[in-house]
């Protein structure tokens, strides 16, 4: 399971449902959405959770290569990714062009310093067309105090990167993160419409989980969340600023209200803003 989801999560568990087996879940889901009658003609394909970047080149390539298998509507070679070798990985891409589900869209996760021309040069090997990086704050202190990783200009430089090498990018913001204010989180989110100006943006308020690090920080009384009145009236405040070219995804984790210890339950928080 991904460091950053839980078991019982819809998408996660979805994943435990078919033991994480790319070609399983692919197949399920396209059979899910055929039920409902949704057309699958025209696939945009999401590989969500964890750093994609940090796994085995080799475990990435078999990884795809049986998404597309799912989609191709071939059961493909069905070899493990240790037996992943000489397999012609341009060939599956190249039979989805006529195939019943065509991909139009692979989306991959990834932190910003992960980002470097060799590894642009890697996923367009695999066919990636749209990036998902994990900013979460663009403040210096901010991402030092959670034990981030990056700093700020790592964002921006991941971005100039994919942006010159013609991928599509969305970026990650949480407010709430440990250190922060309602005040600063509205200064934080203008600054990423200075220089980043992302296609599509996900905002994921910061939940105190038990498990987490930061359940500590409470308990001493260094860190206290956002009430869901105060989360409400700050998203409101700051999402009719978003440009009209940029997609807002979510503006909640699809957590479970059990698991948070104190702050917003509420996983319809896109609905109550907009009462």
């Amino acid at each position: 399971m991904p460091k950053s989801y839980l078991p019982d999560e819809p998408g996660a568990m979805r994943g435990v449902e078919f033991k994480f087996d790319p070609y399983a879940q692919v197949r399920s889901r396209l059979t899910q959405l055929e039920n409902l009658g949704h057309p699958t003609d025209k696939i945009e394909l999401l590989i969500l959770g964890g750093t994609w970047s940090s796994y085995r080149r080799d475990y990435q390539e078999w990884f795809v290569a049986r998404c597309f298998d799912a989609l191709n509507g071939t059961e493909g070679a069905g070899l493990s990714p240790e037996e992943w070798q000489g397999v012609n990985f341009e060939a599956i891409h190249t039979l989805n062009e006529s195939a019943p589900h065509r991909n139009v869209g692979l989306v991959i996760e990834t932190r910003p310093d992960e980002i470097t021309p060799d590894e642009l040069c890697w996923l367009r090997h695999l066919g990636v067309t749209k990036v998902q990086l994990g900013a979460q704050s663009l403040d210096d202190h901010i991402l030092e105090i959670n034990q981030r990783g990056h700093d700020v200009a790592a964002t921006h430089r991941a971005v100039s990167l994919l942006r010159a090498a013609g991928f599509k990018v969305v970026l990650h913001w949480m407010p709430n993160l440990l250190g922060a204010t309602l005040e600063s989180d509205r200064a934080d989110f203008a600054k990423l419409w200075t220089g980043l100006c992302p296609d599509e943006l996900k905002i994921y308020p910061n939940q105190l989980l038990a498990s987490a690090e930061l359940y500590e920080y409470w308990q001493r009384g260094e860190f206290h969340p956002y009430s869901t009145p105060e989360l409400i009236d700050l998203i409101v405040r700051i999402k009719p600023t978003i440009p009209r070219y940029c997609r807002v995804n979510r503006v909640i984790r699809d957590i479970p209200s059990t698991h948070v210890v104190e702050g917003n339950r509420r996983t319809s928080l896109r609905q109550d803003i907009h009462i």
